[in-house]
């Protein structure tokens, strides 16, 4: 007998309209052999996106409308056989249909009474988030790599709406954009405090998040990116040499190379710093340390 495929009209129908049969023998056609037990015990440690690419990396063998269907089918898999687990593209269209309401307020549109149900849906999805720390990790780095086009609008989202005294709205994005990302804990509420005209304020914020030892690295690098945009370089070179250190006791070479590159553009920024011997010299050290490919211009 026959294995049962899907048809190659599977991208207009949409994978729902198929059987598990006909997507497991699809997969199993074009190189990739796994039924219900083997998919599940995937997604113990994977996400469906992280799901597909191992397909393709195992030899996937589809082209043309078949070279992007292990991800449709991770996903559609991911709904059927996971029910009641969210996805990560489940809070990445949240988030695009909330962008674009939002949009709309910025152009001065009216609401069509959507609003509020995508704020409501994406807050929802914010609770749900797992808990470990790497699961987390590896759902938002699916999440916001799906995010694509709609990224640059997020990041500036709060900004946006502060600039044009939508002040509820910008406070209600504020606290879904940190809490799905540690790293902007605290940083873009004080980028918003600076759009509402608050740059004093702003910047006392972002040195407290900078300089605070209890905060991840990560955290003070990006209030640290903040200060730079509101040219508090005194606070950019101090916050800057107090994560240095802690990069140099955690011997995080990431870490390290991100000060070490931005330590270099104060000093291009100001050539004329007086301690900029020794700092030259250290960032030079810290350079050859790390590699070739780190050493400063």
């Amino acid at each position: 007998m026959a294995t049962e495929r899907v048809d190659k009209g599977w991208q207009a129908k949409g994978l729902e309209a198929y059987g598990d049969e006909a997507i497991l023998g699809t997969l199993k056609h074009y190189g990739v052999t796994t039924d219900k037990a083997g998919f599940l015990a995937l997604t113990e440690t994977a996400y469906p996106l992280a799901v597909a690419m191992g397909w393709h990396d195992a030899g996937w063998k589809g082209t043309g409308q078949f070279s992007r269907f292990p991800a449709a089918a991770a996903e559609e898999l991911w709904r059927r056989w996971r029910p009641g687990t969210i996805a990560p593209t489940d809070v990445t269209l949240a988030l695009i249909n909330l962008i674009k309401d939002l949009v709309g307020q910025l152009e001065g549109k009216p609401d069509d009474g959507t609003l509020e149900t995508r704020f409501k849906v994406v807050e929802a999805y914010a609770q749900k988030l797992p808990e470990d720390p790497q699961a987390r990790e590896r759902f938002l780095g699916e999440c916001f790599g799906a995010l694509s086009d709609w990224q640059e609008a997020f990041d500036g989202m709060a900004e946006s709406l502060a600039g044009k005294h939508l002040d509820g709205l910008a406070d209600r994005f504020v606290a879904i954009e940190e809490s799905l990302l540690d790293q902007r804990r605290g940083v873009s509420t004080a980028i918003v405090q600076a759009a509402r005209g608050d740059e004093g304020g702003a910047v006392n914020a972002l040195r407290a998040v900078a300089m605070d030892p209890s905060r991840e690295a990560w955290n003070r690098s990006c209030a640290i990116d903040a200060l730079v945009e509101l040219d508090a370089l005194d606070d950019v070179k101090s916050a800057t040499l107090a994560l240095l250190e802690v990069a140099e006791r955690a011997k995080d070479l990431e870490l390290l190379s991100w000060c070490v590159e931005r330590l270099a553009e104060l000093l291009r920024e100001d050539p004329a710093m007086p301690e900029r011997f020794e700092l030259r010299e250290r960032i030079e050290r810290i350079a050859r340390a790390l590699g070739p490919e780190h050493e400063p211009p």
